[in-house]
C-alpha cells in the first residue's frame, strides 16, 4: 500500500525519498521489535563481540566497495539511459574491480585475523561477517541511484527486514546463540543483493564485458581520491569502535554500541534516504551548471535542517524511556552515551550536505579529502586518549567532537570559495512548503 501510494508523486525525486524513509522506518520497526528479545538473551557482552567484529569487519567492506556507490553513480546520473554501450562499461568496470579488491581482501583479512587478539577472539564471527563482504561485491546500489529508481530497491530491503525478525524469534533462544546474528546477516547481504544485480541486468537490459587487469587497475587508481576519503571518514568513526575494543571489556563496548545503534536507526531513517534520492537528482542539476547546483542545495537544505535537528531534540529527551523499553535495565549505562551522541544526525547530515552532495558534485574530491583527513587524525588520538581515561563515555564524546569538527571546517571551506548554503530567507516556513509543492510537481 505505501508503495502505491508513492508512485502517485509526479516528482521522481519525492518517490525516492519516501520509498526509501517509509521502508528505513518499517525495517527498524522490526529490530525494535526484536532487540527487546535479542538484547535481554546475549546481554552487552554478546552484543559487544558481535558490534566489535561488525566494526573491524567493516574496514573490508570499505575496501570492497572502493566508493562506487559514489562515483559510479555520479557517471550514470549523468549519462543517456539509453547509452547501453557506456552503462554496460561502468557495470562491468565496477564488478570486476570489485572482484579484485575482495581478493586483496581477503589476503589482508587473513593476515589481520592471525594477529589481532580482539578479531581471533571470536573466530566464527569474524569470518561469517567477512564472507559478507561477497555481498558488497554484486551490490548494484549505484545503478538503482544514478537511474533514480529506488523504489524496487526498498521492496526488496523491506521484504529482507521482515525475514530476519521471523528468523530471529526463531533461531535464538539461548545466550550461545548470538552466533546466529552474523549467519543471518552475511545470509541476507548476500542473497539481496545477488537478487537485485541479477534483477538490474534483466531491467536495464545490461551485458557484462571482460575487462583486464590493466584496466582495472586504472580504474582503480583514478577512482583513489574518494575512496581514501570514505576510509579516512571510516577512521573517525567506525574506528571508534575498534579502538575502545583494545582497552575495555566487551561489556563497555556493548554499552557505546547500543547507544550508537541508535543513532544509526535514526540516520538510517532520515540520512541515508535523503541522501541516496539526493545525490543523483542534485548531479544532474550541476550537470547543468555549478550555479544550477548550488541553488538546488540552497532550496532544500532548510528541510534538511529542521527535520535532523527536531529527531537529534528527541533522541536527547527520550533517551532514558528509549535504553529502558527496548534494551532492558542491563543496559542503563549507555543512557548517558546516547544523550552525548544524540545530535549526531543533526550534524552528520549537514556534514553530508557540505561534502558529498556539494564538495563532491562540484569536483573538490582532493579539498574533501584533505578535510576529511585532518579529522580522521584528531580523531584517532584524540579516541585513543578518551577511550583510555574515560573510557566508553570518552569515545561518545570524542565522537560528537570530531563529527562537528569536520562539519565546521566543510562550511568554512566552501565559505572560502564564496560559496553560501545557508539563505536565511529559505529558512522560512512558507518557503519551504512552497519548495516542497514545487518539488511534488
Amino acid at each position: 500500500m505505501f508503495f502505491r501510494i508513492i508512485k502517485l508523486s509526479k516528482s521522481k525525486l519525492i518517490q525516492n525519498i519516501a520509498s526509501l524513509g517509509i521502508v528505513q522506518i518499517v525495517n527498524y520497526i522490526f529490530p525494535l521489535i526484536t532487540i527487546p528479545y535479542i538484547s535481554r538473551i546475549i546481554g552487552p557482552e554478546g552484543y559487544g563481540i558481535i558490534n566489535y567484529a561488525t566494526a573491524f569487519i567493516a574496514y573490508f567492506t570499505l575496501l570492497v566497495s572502493y566508493g562506487f556507490d559514489l562515483t559510479a553513480t555520479r557517471k550514470i546520473a549523468k549519462i543517456n539511459p539509453d547509452n547501453k554501450i557506456d552503462i554496460n562499461r561502468i557495470v562491468s568496470e565496477v564488478f570486476f574491480s570489485r572482484v579484485i579488491l575482495f581478493l586483496l581482501s581477503t589476503i589482508l583479512f587473513i593476515v589481520t585475523f592471525l594477529f589481532s587478539k580482539p578479531l581471533n577472539s571470536d573466530p566464527f564471527v569474524a569470518i561469517i561477517l567477512f564472507i559478507g563482504c561477497l555481498g558488497t561485491v554484486i551490490s548494484p546500489q549505484y545503478l538503482y541511484q544514478g537511474f533514480q529508481d529506488l523504489i524496487i530497491f526498498a521492496k526488496i530491503n523491506f521484504f529482507k527486514g521482515l525475514l530476519n525478525a521471523i528468523l530471529i524469534f526463531l533461531l535464538i533462544k539461548k545466550t550461545s546463540d548470538y552466533i546466529i546474528l552474523p549467519i543471518i546477516s552475511s545470509s541476507f547481504l548476500i542473497g539481496i543483493n545477488l537478487f537485485l544485480f541479477l534483477y538490474a541486468l534483466k531491467k536495464y537490459k545490461i551485458k557484462l564485458i571482460v575487462i583486464n587487469l590493466k584496466e582495472i587497475l586504472r580504474i582503480i587508481y583514478s577512482e583513489r581520491i574518494i575512496f581514501f576519503s570514505t576510509v579516512v571518514i571510516s577512521l573517525y568513526t567506525t574506528t571508534n569502535v575498534v579502538v575502545l575494543g583494545f582497552f575495555v571489556l566487551k561489556e563497555e563496548v556493548g554499552y557505546y554500541t547500543t547507544s550508537q545503534n541508535f543513532l544509526n536507526i535514526i540516520i538510517s531513517i532520515l540520512a541515508m534516504p535523503l541522501s541516496t534520492a539526493l545525490f543523483p537528482y542534485i548531479s544532474k542539476s550541476f550537470a547543468s551548471s555549478k550555479e544550477e547546483g548550488i541553488k538546488t542545495v540552497q532550496r532544500i537544505i532548510p528541510l534538511v535542517f529542521y527535520i535532523t535537528l527536531f529527531a537529534s531534540f528527541c533522541l536527547l529527551f527520550l533517551a532514558p524511556h528509549l535504553i529502558d523499553i527496548i534494551y532492558g535495565s542491563k543496559f542503563y549505562n549507555s543512557i548517558i552515551t546516547l544523550k552525548i551522541i544524540s545530535f549526531l544526525p543533526f550534524v552528520i547530515c549537514l556534514s553530508n550536505i557540505f561534502g558529498i552532495q556539494l564538495m563532491l558534485n562540484m569536483g573538490l574530491d582532493k579539498l574533501f579529502l584533505l578535510l576529511t583527513t585532518i579529522a580522521s587524525l584528531l580523531g584517532i588520538l584524540l579516541n585513543i586518549y578518551m577511550s583510555i581515561t574515560f573510557g566508553y563515555i570518552g569515545t561518545a564524546w570524542n565522537c560528537l567532537i570530531v563529527e562537528s569538527f569536520v562539519t565546521f571546517l566543510m562550511y568554512i571551506a566552501l565559505r572560502n570559495k564564496g560559496i553560501n548554503v545557508f539563505v536565511l530567507e529559505n529558512f522560512r516556513l512558507k518557503y519551504i512548503y512552497n519548495m516542497f509543492i514545487n518539488l511534488k510537481k
